[in-house]
């Protein structure tokens, strides 16, 4: 059906939509027309379509096709969130933030499909009585991100590793970048402690490195220390020694 643009609403923090890209399915939509309607609930609030939307109102349209659909709360989440994965220029600690919360809700939607700290399925009996088999057609959370986004189940997992283990202070940091930090570095970076991965951001963002193979964090003993200053042992703690030097002849 049709709907007046100005009835259709946004979710607060929804993210905002490309100019560039806006401009470029605007010229498309005038060319061609709306191929594909956009997605709302009963309330009129926008599930799939911003940039159709947002390219809509750039050519003055006063209504829009829409698809009007039942799901609702988590449901609506979730198809938003799937809707952003088309986007090929979303930056990997968006990708990965958008991963772990569409994680969040699937496992809260099929928590039969949740895994334990056990390994395999949850066997929760709240939700199932105990022994009785998963449904083959319950797929766990990487499987069917994997399918949805036509990449290996390894690319989920590593993706959502990246996620979980960045800091948010090295996420901020990448993120308030102009550089663009690709997926070989994010992962190496996440892999590191905690404390580190601030100086190793720091680094890659600067362009002082350009590779995390490059980041040589400093070891004294068992500790390891993100720069050399912090692994100089304090002169507190420094022992001094006598160095006798005896002139040359006999002994």
């Amino acid at each position: 059906m049709r709907i007046p643009i100005n009835e259709i609403k946004l979710n607060p923090g929804r993210r905002e939509a490309e100019p560039e890209d806006i401009k470029n399915l605007a010229d498309s939509i005038a060319e061609l027309g709306l191929l594909n309607p956009i997605t709302i609930n009963q309330g009129h609030t926008l599930i799939a379509g911003r940039h159709r939307l947002e390219a809509a109102k750039l050519l003055g349209w006063a209504e829009i096709e829409c698809t009007v659909t039942d799901l609702q709360g988590l449901q609506a989440e979730l198809a938003e969130i799937d809707e952003n994965f088309v986007r090929k220029n979303l930056p990997i600690i968006d990708f990965g933030n958008l991963l772990l919360r569409r994680k969040e809700i699937y496992e809260t939607l099929h928590p039969e499909t949740k895994a334990t700290y056990e390994g395999g399925a949850y066997r929760g009996n709240q939700h199932r009585e105990v022994g009785e088999k998963i449904s083959p057609t319950s797929k766990g959370f990487v499987k069917d991100t994997a399918e949805k986004l036509g990449v290996s189940p390894r690319t989920v997992e590593i993706q959502i590793q990246i996620a979980k283990n960045l800091t948010s202070a090295a996420k901020e940091m990448i993120r308030g970048s102009d550089v663009k930090i690709n997926k070989t570095n994010a992962l190496k970076l996440s892999r590191l402690e905690p404390e580190q991965q601030e100086d190793a951001a720091s680094q890659l963002v600067s362009g002082e490195i350009n590779s995390l193979d490059e980041y040589k964090p400093y070891s004294v003993g068992n500790k390891v220390y993100a720069t050399f200053p912090g692994s100089l042992i304090p002169k507190k703690s420094c022992v001094t020694y006598s160095i006798s030097i005896r002139s040359p002849g006999k002994i």
